[in-house]
């Protein structure tokens, strides 16, 4: 565990090394024991102080399968209570105590061998955003393993009764995705034994996968399984990224407890600041909270070979810190994706924000909400966006050159979406705005929103289900309702056949179109254009393809009707081949059309010549 740079336990066969950061402890004891409640074999071992506030412990012997917790005697400590490593890589389900592995034996067979190629270009990215538990818990996922890490690893699940209607990782492949994010598998504040449902942004134990997703809450299946998971996507063609929340935790986490004071930013009354909403926020500008999210990061890319970490607001994490987040994964390979969210839930004292201006040209993706929100309209109710109105069509202009002033001024800097875990989804949103709206039409605009973003520059960013139309039932906040509103409904799949095919089809032109895949500015200001459209509320976004390597189109073309009604749209000469009308997307044309085309209206073509 060597991952680590001396926090945390250090095991080997022969001993066992202990390191704990506690400046104000006057006496640290290091509690060992063969379960993780309860006194059998329990033993007590005295720790070092070794300066600057570290404390340490060696053990000699195999301790692999014990489990170990420390207790602090001092001013404002409680010298019975046992507190949770900070640093522990395998939780046992709620207990203080942490189970001490070796990693090595956790792997799957073929784990370190196995070859994952990562992609040249984050413009390349096209990541599927899903909460494990979602993925597979309804029964009509066809999984054996359902809800759990190992669901993920699944071939031939498919919806029961048919056997085209794919599921699971099969859905994933057929898709094209590039990538999975995992919402949050950090350990976080929940029973792992209990079917309440739980979004996991309450961090605990931030280097150890959580139990709920695992077959067994106690012993190492939990890291055993989410690195089978990880290895049945990376054999498929995908790479994973993980939701990660380093900028608040759950009161349960041992940072407190051990360092009271250190880790949280406080203000002048020392009360905790709240720029998180969850009651705290982590105080990354110090020397132990940084080092601890360096360590985290390079442990996770290490040790389960992901390919990415999407930052759960962001903002809340200094600049300086996500640089050399950036630098540090940088090391261990450029092509890992850094992302987050450029914002705060509410007012923070920290002034360098890693905020959308200050990751620009840093190597460090942010979320474009303004994208999304002229795409669709506000996030919860109220006003409506392009697909359904066409207004806002210069925030869609902008999103689709992947370049605007201020921001973002790469594509590289900017994550281009417009549904995701929080908010309504598309389906319920077009519900709420469109209510008498007849539902063909709906999915309508559901399909010209997706053209919009496949053919937006910049890396993209799907919500697992959004591609069949995924309701919440109207919830815009789910993070507590039951399965009955967050699973994945594969059923709709069936239901909604046209739509899938469209975002599949529109997959494979973006993958085969790289003149939709810009990474250079100077690229985009030579090759993307907006000629004159035919209403204010209609969008003509043309990209230049020749002599660029790889395109095998001279020209694209993107034709975007924002009115209610049927509109006619003037080409430039010549013979155009249309790739995607209202209804049908394709790799290959099915149709050619001269001088002009009339669209119906919330609807779009793409051509190429």
């Amino acid at each position: 565990m060597s991952q680590f740079t001396g926090m945390g336990a250090h095991y080997t066969p022969q001993r066992t090394a202990f390191r704990v950061f506690s400046p104000t402890a006057e006496r640290v004891t290091l509690v060992l024991a063969d379960e993780p409640f309860g006194r059998r074999g329990l033993r007590e071992h005295a720790c070092e102080p070794m300066g600057q506030g570290i404390h340490q412990a060696t053990v000699e012997g195999n301790l692999a399968g014990r489990h170990y917790a420390y207790k602090l005697a001092g001013p404002g400590f409680d010298p019975r209570r046992e507190i949770v490593d900070i640093y522990a890589v395998c939780s046992q389900n709620r207990a203080s105590r942490s189970l001490i592995v070796d990693l090595a034996d956790t792997d799957p067979p073929g784990f370190r061998e196995h070859r994952y190629e990562r992609l040249a270009s984050p413009t390349d990215a096209i990541i599927y955003e899903m909460h494990v538990r979602d993925f597979t818990i309804a029964s009509d996922s066809g999984a054996n393993h359902r809800g759990k890490y190992l669901g993920l690893t699944e071939h031939g699940t498919h919806v029961p009764g048919h056997p085209t209607v794919r599921t699971g990782l099969d859905h994933l492949v057929e898709l094209g995705i590039t990538h999975v994010q995992l919402m949050p598998v950090q350990d976080f504040d929940n029973d792992e034994t209990s079917p309440e449902y739980n979004w996991g942004y309450m961090p605990v134990c931030l280097n150890s996968p959580d139990g709920w997703f695992a077959t067994r809450v106690d012993g190492p299946a939990r890291i055993t399984e989410l690195k089978a998971a990880i290895q049945a996507l990376h054999e498929a063609g995908i790479g994973v990224i993980l939701d990660v929340v380093y900028n608040h935790t759950a009161p349960r986490a041992g940072f407190e407890h051990l360092a009271p004071g250190y880790y949280f930013r406080k203000d002048k009354r020392g009360r905790f600041c709240n720029g998180s909403g969850c009651g705290n926020e982590f105080a990354s500008q110090r020397i132990m909270a940084r080092r601890f999210i360096l360590d985290s990061v390079r442990f996770w890319a290490t040790e389960y070979r992901v390919d990415g970490f999407r930052f759960d607001m962001m903002a809340l994490i200094d600049i300086h810190t996500m640089k050399l987040v950036r630098e540090e994964l940088s090391r261990i390979d450029p092509r890992i994706l850094v992302y987050g969210e450029p914002w705060p839930a509410g007012k923070t004292p920290l002034r360098l924000k890693s905020d959308k201006h200050r990751t620009a040209g840093t190597g460090i993706g942010a979320f474009n909400d303004a994208f999304r929100d002229a795409i669709k309209g506000e996030r919860d109710g109220g006003a409506a966006g392009f697909i359904q109105t066409g207004d806002r069509a210069d925030g869609v202009r902008a999103g689709l050159t992947g370049v605007a002033k201020p921001w973002p001024p790469s594509p590289t800097d900017s994550v281009n979406f417009f549904e995701c875990h929080d908010n309504l989804t598309t389906w319920d949103k077009l519900r709420q705005t469109n209510p008498r709206t007849p539902a063909a039409i709906r999915e309508q605009m559901a399909r010209l929103a997706a053209l919009i973003l496949l053919a937006s520059q910049g890396p993209l960013l799907l919500h697992a289900g959004q591609e069949f139309g995924r309701s919440k039932r109207g919830y815009a906040n789910s993070y507590n309702r039951p399965d009955a509103v967050n699973r994945i409904n594969w059923s709709r799949k069936r239901a909604h056949a046209g739509l899938y095919a469209y975002y599949r089809n529109l997959i494979a032109l973006r993958k085969a179109h790289p003149a939709l895949r810009f990474a250079d500015p100077r690229q985009i200001e030579a090759r993307v254009s907006f000629p004159e459209s035919p209403s204010e509320r209609c969008i003509v976004y043309r990209v230049d393809g020749r002599r660029l390597q790889g395109e095998p189109a001279r020209c694209l073309l993107v034709l975007l009707n924002g009115e209610s009604t049927d509109t006619t749209f003037r080409l430039p000469r010549g013979s155009w081949r249309i790739h995607t009308d209202a209804n049908r997307a394709d790799l290959a044309p099915f149709a050619t059309v001269n001088s002009e085309v009339t669209l119906p209206g919330h609807s779009g073509m793409l051509v190429t010549r």
